[in-house]
Parts: structure tokens; C-alpha cells; sequence
């Protein structure tokens, strides 16, 4: 009967050191990635000129056709 709890006391330590050697990890990674030099969140517009035009679309695009669209009709539902 010891046998038996002995292994599931070092197996509820094993766990408890694996929980906190998790928090400590998250904790250290959270600190390196709150760093003030992190360009995240201090983006600025690009002002050189006009914006570059959009890339072509592939070759197999089905472009729409020319006339209105009715965008209630439920066609491409």
C-alpha cells in the first residue's frame, strides 16, 4: 500500500513541476515579446508617391459580367 502512494505522490510532483515550468516558460516568453522595440503597433503609412498598383489576377478568374447586379436575388446563393 506505501508502493502505491509513494508512486502517485512523485507522479502529482512530476505534474505540479511540469504546470510551473509551463507558467515560468509563458511568463518569460510573454516578457521577451513585450519588448519596447517590437515595430508591432508602430506602423506608419507609406507616403513615397502614389500606392503600387494590385497584381493582375490569375489567368483563370471569371471576371463579372457587365450590367447590374442584384445583390438580393439570391442567384449566387
Amino acid at each position: 500500500m506505501r508502493r502505491v502512494s509513494s508512486s502517485r505522490a512523485l507522479f502529482v510532483i512530476l505534474v505540479a513541476a511540469a504546470a510551473a515550468a509551463a507558467v515560468a516558460l509563458n511568463l518569460l516568453l510573454l516578457g521577451s515579446a513585450s519588448a519596447g522595440n517590437d515595430p508591432v503597433g508602430q506602423l506608419r503609412a507609406r507616403t513615397s508617391g502614389s500606392a503600387p498598383a494590385p497584381a493582375p489576377a490569375p489567368a483563370w478568374t471569371v471576371r463579372p459580367t457587365t450590367g447590374h447586379t442584384n445583390e438580393h436575388d439570391g442567384a449566387d446563393d
